[in-house]
Parts: C-alpha cells; structure tokens; sequence
C-alpha cells in the first residue's frame, strides 16, 4: 500500500507519536536510565555499583577499562590464587573482554562467571546465611578431591538451628523443597 494511499490525518498521528516516543525515551534515559534500560538487576557481587556508567560506555557497552577500574591487578594478586590472577592477565593481554567469561544483570543470587560451578546448595543460600563466599561455611584447603569439611562457626550453628533438622549436612541440595520460588523466611535476630 503506497504511504499516499493512508487515511487523511495518519501520517500527523504517526509523526507525532514517533516524536513522543523519542522525546519519553530521551527524558527517561537522562532521568531514570537504570529503570529504562537494564535487563535485569545486578548480582551481589557488584551490589556496591550505583549507576550504569560505573561499568558500560555510552553505545559501546561494558569494556575492560571499566572493570579494570575496580578489578585492578593489584586486586587480584592479593585476592585469587596465583593461577587465577595470571589466568586474567593472559586474557587481557591477548585482548580477550571480561563478558566473554563474566555476565550480569541476571539477579542478585545469580553466578556471574560462565562456567562456574553452580552453588549445590542453591544461590540462595547467600541470602540466607547473609554470606557472600561458600568460604564463609566451608574449608576448601584440602582441595576438591576429598569431601570438603564443614566449618564449626556461628554461621553454620544458627542455619542448622533453623528448619528442624533439614539444614543438616547432605539435607541441603533440596532448598526448594521447603523454600517455594520466592519465599525465604530469614530471622534477623
């Protein structure tokens, strides 16, 4: 159907609609963009970013100088073990970007490295321990090969307290039966 053909007054209404269009997403972008354009919310490993220029560039998106910024090499050397601190800077230096392992805007309880391995536990357990690392309940000095031992702590003495008896060790992997999609009752006393 040729555009002269449309109905007297169409080519008004759409013009202007198009212009409200781009004029509300101007507006929003400049006043909320968070709530306009992110996809998801952030994990908590990155609860302390408050705007989306901390990590992406206008039209270009999240780069390495962005991440390097807080993800600095010095950062690393004393934080990870030394196969993963030079595992980064391999990376960088062949040119490779941090989204290619690394992702985000899945949720708080979400893994943000590809290929991690998954929490047995479920990512939940984050929250409800009010813990941010498996380290906080668990000793992985003797490595992966023999069963990791469970630490004797405050933490893991209130969350076995909790749920007559279901947090015992080997009960668990199976949150979700008792913990329904978004229902987790925490005490904060």
């Amino acid at each position: 159907m040729p555009f002269s053909s449309l109905p007297r007054g169409t080519t008004t209404v759409v013009v202007i609609s198009i212009v409200i269009l781009v004029v509300w997403m101007i507006w929003g972008s400049l006043k909320y963009p968070e709530a306009l354009w992110a996809p998801g919310n952030l994990s908590r490993y990155h609860t302390d970013v408050n705007s989306c220029s901390q990590c992406h560039e206008p039209f270009q998106g999240v780069t390495v100088n962005k991440c390097a910024s807080c993800h600095n090499e010095k950062q690393f050397a004393e934080r990870s073990k030394p196969a993963v601190s030079e595992f980064h800077r391999k990376t960088l230096r062949e040119g490779k970007t941090c989204v290619g392992c690394h992702t985000e805007h899945r949720g708080a309880l979400a893994q943000i490295t590809v290929g991690a391995m998954e929490n047995p536990h479920g990512e939940f357990v984050f929250r409800a321990t009010g813990t941010r690392s498996c380290t906080a309940c668990h000793d992985f000095s003797t490595g992966f090969e023999s069963r990791i031992r469970l630490l004797d702590n405050v933490i893991v003495s209130r969350l076995m307290d909790e749920g007559e008896g279901a947090h015992r060790p080997g009960k668990m992997m199976h949150c979700l039966k008792c913990h329904l999609g978004r229902r987790l009752e925490i005490d904060d006393d």
